[in-house]
C-alpha cells in the first residue's frame, strides 16, 4: 500500500509498504479521508524516532477486516478514528496511508449524513477539546462521562475560548454550546480571533468576539462581562496565557493549554492556573511525548471511549449528524503526495505565528489558513 512515511532529513515520503494486518480488538480501514494537524508537521520537521514511521492522526474511512475478538464493528461500516501518527517512541503507525488499523473501542461510527471528509476532522481535535472542558477544566461534561464534578456555583458560567476560529476553538465552542447549569441556563460563551472570523463565530452562539492583537481585550471582556470563570487557550504560544488570565473573575480559576513549553508563564495573574495534557493520554497507553513518558491512564483512556459514543450516537435531533458540528474544511488537491508540500507547508512545523504567509500565491487551496481544517481525499 501507499503510506505517509517519515524519512531523512526531516521529511516524509510516500513509500510503499506492507499492508498491515489487524491484531486482537482491532480493525482495518480502508482510508478515505486524512485531516491535517500542526502535530503531525511538527514531528516530521523534528521527529521522535527513527525514520520509517508512517504519520498521521486523523483518518476516515471504510472497515475492511476485523481482528480477533471483534464485535462492535463490521466490514461495510463507515468509522472515524486517532492515530499516534509517529508523534511518540512506540511502533504504531499513523494513518496517512491507504489503509489504518484502529482499536475497536476507539473508533467514531459516521453518521449517514456526514462524508468521510467532514468525518476527518473529528477525531484529535474534538477529543483535545472535550478533554479541556471535561476533565482539566472540571466542568460537568454533557454526556456519560467516568468523571464527575460538581456543577458552578455562577448563574450563567463564563466560558472563554481563546483562538476560536481554530480547529480546537471551534469545537470547544460547539461543546460549550450544550452545557447548562442545574437551573437549565446556557452557559456565555466568548471568544477571541482575527476580525475576519468574528461574524463566523457570532453565528455559531459566541455572545462576543475579541480581537486578539488587542492590548486590552481582556479587559474589555472583563468590563463587559465581569470576567470569565473558565478558559481554554487553544494557541498556548507566547504571552497568550498571561493575557487570557487577566480576563479571569477577582477570584481566579483554571485555564487549559495545549502546549507544554511554549507559552510565557511571565504575567500569569497568581490565582490563575494554566493546565496541560496531552490528547494522546486519552488513548490508554504509556507514550514518549515531548521528551517526557505519559502514563498509561485507564480514567483518560475511558473518557475517550465514552466521548467517541457520544460523537457515534448521532444528534439526538437528527441521528443521521453528529451532536457536534464538523469544522469546516478547505479539500486539497493530490492526495498523500500532496501533503508535505502543501499541506505541511500551510501549517508550518512550529509555532503558528511563525507560519509562512503564502499571501502571494495564486492557488485558492494554498492560501493562508483560517478558520478551516486542511483535509485530503483518499483515492
Amino acid at each position: 500500500m501507499k503510506a505517509l512515511v517519515t524519512a531523512s532529513s526531516n521529511t516524509a515520503a510516500v513509500q510503499d509498504i506492507p499492508v498491515p494486518e489487524p491484531g486482537p480488538g482491532e480493525i482495518r480501514i480502508k482510508v478515505k479521508a486524512v485531516a491535517l494537524n500542526p502535530v503531525d508537521s511538527l514531528y516530521v520537521a523534528h521527529p521522535v524516532d527513527d525514520p520509517g514511521r508512517v504519520i498521521g492522526s486523523d483518518v476516515a474511512g471504510i472497515v475492511d477486516k476485523l481482528g480477533h475478538g471483534v464485535t462492535a464493528w463490521a466490514v461495510g461500516d463507515r468509522v472515524a478514528g486517532l492515530l499516534q501518527g509517529a508523534t511518540s517512541g512506540n511502533a504504531r503507525p499513523g494513518g496517512f496511508a491507504e489503509y489504518a488499523i484502529l482499536e475497536q473501542d476507539l473508533t467514531i461510527r459516521i453518521p449517514s449524513a456526514v462524508s468521510f471528509e467532514e468525518a476527518a476532522t473529528f477525531p484529535l481535535c474534538s477529543l483535545t477539546a472535550a478533554q479541556a472542558l471535561f476533565i482539566r477544566l472540571e466542568i460537568p461534561a454533557p454526556f456519560a462521562s467516568p468523571f464527575e464534578f460538581k456543577p458552578p456555583t455562577a448563574s450563567r458560567p463564563i466560558i472563554l475560548i481563546y483562538s476560536g476560529a481554530t480547529s480546537i476553538g471551534l469545537f470547544a465552542i460547539e461543546l460549550a454550546k450544550l452545557l447548562r447549569t442545574p437551573a437549565g441556563e446556557p452557559y456565555r460563551i466568548f471568544a477571541t480571533a482575527s476580525p475576519k472570523n468574528h461574524e463566523k463565530l457570532k453565528n455559531l452562539g459566541v455572545e462576543a468576539v475579541y480581537d486578539y492583537r488587542s492590548s486590552t481585550w481582556p479587559e474589555d471582556l472583563k468590563k463587559a462581562a465581569g470576567g470569565v470563570s473558565y478558559a481554554l487557550d487553544c494557541i498556548s504560544e507566547d504571552s497568550s496565557t498571561a493575557m487570557i488570565s487577566r480576563a479571569f473573575v477577582n477570584e481566579g480559576g483554571k485555564i487549559a493549554v495545549i502546549r507544554k513549553a511554549a507559552w510565557s508563564k511571565e504575567g500569569i495573574r497568581e490565582n490563575v492556573q494554566p493546565l496541560y495534557g496531552a490528547a494522546w493520554s486519552g488513548l490508554g497507553h504509556e507514550i514518549k511525548y515531548n521528551n517526557e513518558i505519559l502514563p498509561a491512564s485507564p480514567s483518560w483512556r475511558e473518557f475517550t471511549v465514552a466521548f467517541f459514543k457520544f460523537l457515534s450516537a448521532g444528534s439526538p435531533i437528527d441521528l443521521s449528524v453528529f451532536p457536534i458540528s464538523a469544522n469546516p474544511i478547505r479539500l486539497m488537491p493530490g492526495g498523500l503526495e500532496r501533503i508535505v508540500s502543501d499541506g505541511f507547508s500551510l501549517l508550518g512545523y512550529g509555532k503558528v505565528s511563525d507560519r509562512p504567509s503564502h499571501s502571494d500565491v495564486e492557488e485558492e487551496w494554498m492560501k493562508p489558513i483560517s478558520g478551516e481544517k486542511l483535509v485530503y481525499s483518499i483515492a
